[in-house]
């Protein structure tokens, strides 16, 4: 089943779109699963990039508990890796905003972008954490 928001995909488009390097976007829930995406993203690209994002959060999170301020907060995590550079910030509660840009691209532009993106807009880039369904 695609979980994508139509109504948030023309942002996160917008966003690739007025970012040079950028090539694809995504938001996930904390989880892993993906819920709006750009359209350069086929559905498969899309859950694997939401998994991928969800798992580096992770990773980070238990950085950040271990050696951190012991609050396990993650607010960005950036990985770059030969022919790319993916970047995952907070967008919200229980929700991170993934974006996948060229490897010359400029890191500090396309940080300040994602932000603005998540400052108009991170109020709708909320996931509730899903529960578990009733036993009969």
């Amino acid at each position: 089943m695609d979980t994508t928001d139509s109504n948030l995909e023309w942002l996160l488009q917008g966003l690739v779109d007025d970012t040079p390097g950028a090539r694809h976007a995504l938001v996930l829930s904390r989880d892993g699963l993906k819920l709006c995406h750009t359209s350069g993203l086929a559905v498969d690209q899309a859950d694997q990039l939401a998994a991928i994002a969800a798992g580096v959060q992770a990773l980070a999170h238990g950085a950040s508990v271990e050696f951190g301020d012991g609050s396990g907060g993650v607010r960005n995590s950036m990985t770059e890796f030969h022919g790319g550079i993916l970047f995952i910030v907070d967008a919200g509660e229980g929700a991170h905003l993934a974006l996948v840009a060229a490897e010359d691209s400029d890191v500090g532009l396309i940080g300040h972008n994602m932000e603005g993106l998540i400052e108009q807009i991170g109020a709708f880039l909320t996931a509730a954490p899903r529960s578990s369904a009733p036993t009969a």
